[in-house]
């Protein structure tokens, strides 16, 4: 006849039940949610399952969520009306974990349109590198070249190192390479080349003071030969 120990059982059972709780307590760590306020366009959904589907405003990002666009560009406003303007041909994928967001950019374009509002912290992960709580408005492109152009407050952002430290000044637009270093720098003269890429809600205007500073960045004293005369002045270049 065989007997079984009560405290044997009891243990077995606690076991069990703390497993349970752990696994409860972690996917709901791992699934934290992002509430949607509004959709234009669709949006294609990869989950960590392998599910695909098309996003709509009653269904929420999940963290591990790929988020891909294909033919057209599409725009997402979140409830606390940050706005991520996808080009075609993009994809994100998206980390929560508490009050912070990580998107991990991969491929296209993005325009990052943060609230002033907003109670979420936004950090941005581009292949090796690491822009922590942006502030207005941020583009990255990757096409030929990675490119990240900064609009309106200054920033700085870190290379996978963390001791590479890249300031990203207002209204400019700076190539990266893969070894942590700018190989370009461009000062922003107009938006339009950027703003063709995302939908209508998207268009980014430069302010006046932004534009004269720009006129004078381009304002170049020289001379040229007319009518048999030298004339010296200010010209655009």
């Amino acid at each position: 006849m065989t007997t079984f120990s009560l405290n044997s059982v009891n243990k077995k059972f606690l076991k069990y039940l703390l497993c349970f709780s752990f696994i409860i307590f972690f996917s709901k760590f791992c699934f934290s949610e992002i509430n949607i306020s509004k959709i234009n366009n669709k949006i294609y959904v990869l989950n960590l399952h392998g599910k695909r589907f098309y996003l709509n405003e009653e269904t929420s990002i999940k963290s591990g969520d790929y988020l891909i666009t294909r033919e057209k560009p599409a725009t997402i406003i979140f409830q606390d009306n940050t706005k991520l303007c996808f080009s075609s041909n993009s994809s994100l994928k998206i980390l929560k974990n508490k009050n912070k967001i990580n998107f991990e950019f991969t491929k296209g374009s993005i325009l990052f349109s943060i609230s002033k509002k907003s109670y979420e912290h936004y950090n941005l992960n581009f292949f090796s590198y690491n822009l922590e709580d942006i502030k207005d408005i941020v583009i990255l492109t990757k096409k030929n070249n990675l490119e990240i152009i900064n609009f309106k407050n200054n920033l700085s952002f870190f290379y996978k190192d963390d001791i590479n430290k890249i300031s990203l000044p207002s209204f400019t637009i700076l190539e990266l390479s893969n070894n942590g270093k700018v190989s370009k720098i461009t000062k922003i003269l107009e938006t339009n080349k950027f703003s063709k890429d995302f939908l209508e809600n998207c268009v980014i205007k430069l302010p006046k003071t932004n534009k004269i500073e720009n006129k004078n960045f381009k304002l170049q004293y020289g001379c040229i030969s007319q009518n048999g005369k030298l004339v010296c002045g200010n010209k655009y270049k």
